[in-house]
């Protein structure tokens, strides 16, 4: 049987068995544009591949041979339509390569303005006259002194001049002192009273001694973070730091005299 005139039999069909379109639509799936294009006998725009395919789900719905619908002689292949628009499917794919095409035809047409070009020659160039003054700078480092400054840098720096730290005696020390050492830490000693030495060595931790002296007495401590001072009543417990010499302190009626 002709394929024009199955659909026209199988609408007769459905409408003897009272059933409406949209009954077929929910058991077959089957869009509705599609069931009407196929009872309507409209369906030149459909390629047969797919027609014969709906034919056969809406014959097996309605409990029909589909060979009796589908007849042998084939139709030319023409473009399939989409069911819900009725457009021939390929049209959206022709659409976006037209895309593509204008898309890469502005990008071709897109072209760097000329003041990019000038920045980038400019940044080339400044970047060249930065390297060549950096390896002048490094090439004028290297270059040999001169005896002017070879002179200069062999000639010793002069050490800066003591500065004396001198701390007055509360008391008037005419008549004579009474001089005491404790030892906070361990430290090497010298005490010279009135010009005669009575003390030169260590002085252990926790150790003390005193002395009486007239005029003067002439002190010189390894450690003097580690020693404190009492003369009379009077004590010196800051004289340095942890570690510190210090040499020739003078201790007289003038006070107490650090020279650094």
């Amino acid at each position: 049987m002709n394929i024009e005139t199955a659909g026209s039999r199988l609408k007769k069909i459905r409408q003897e068995r009272g059933l409406s379109l949209e009954d077929v639509q929910k058991k077959t799936k089957i869009h509705l544009n599609v069931l009407r294009a196929i009872e309507g006998d409209s369906i030149s725009n459909l390629s047969p591949i797919y027609l014969k395919g709906f034919i056969k789900i809406y014959c097996g719905y309605l409990g029909l041979d589909a060979k009796d619908f589908i007849g042998q002689s084939g139709q030319s292949q023409k473009p399939a339509l989409n069911a819900t628009v009725g457009r021939p499917i390929g049209t959206r794919i022709e659409k976006k390569s037209s895309f593509i095409k204008d898309a890469s035809v502005k990008l071709g047409a897109i072209k760097p303005p000329v003041n990019l070009k000038k920045i980038i020659i400019f940044a080339a160039i400044a970047v060249i006259f930065i390297f060549l003054g950096i390896n002048l700078i490094k090439f004028a480092s290297l270059r040999p002194k001169s005896r002017l400054e070879k002179a200069k840098i062999s000639m010793p720096v002069s050490a800066p001049k003591a500065v004396a730290r001198q701390t007055k005696i509360n008391k008037d020390l005419t008549g004579g002192f009474t001089l005491g050492i404790f030892a906070r830490g361990k430290s090497w000693i010298s005490v010279k009273v009135d010009g005669k030495v009575v003390f030169h060595g260590v002085l252990a931790r926790g150790r003390s001694e005193t002395w009486q002296a007239k005029e003067k007495v002439e002190l010189s401590l390894g450690d003097a973070g580690a020693v404190e001072l009492q003369v009379n009543d009077q004590r010196f417990a800051n004289l340095g730091r942890h570690g510190q010499s210090l040499k020739n302190i003078v201790i007289n009626k003038e006070g107490l005299k650090i020279s650094r």
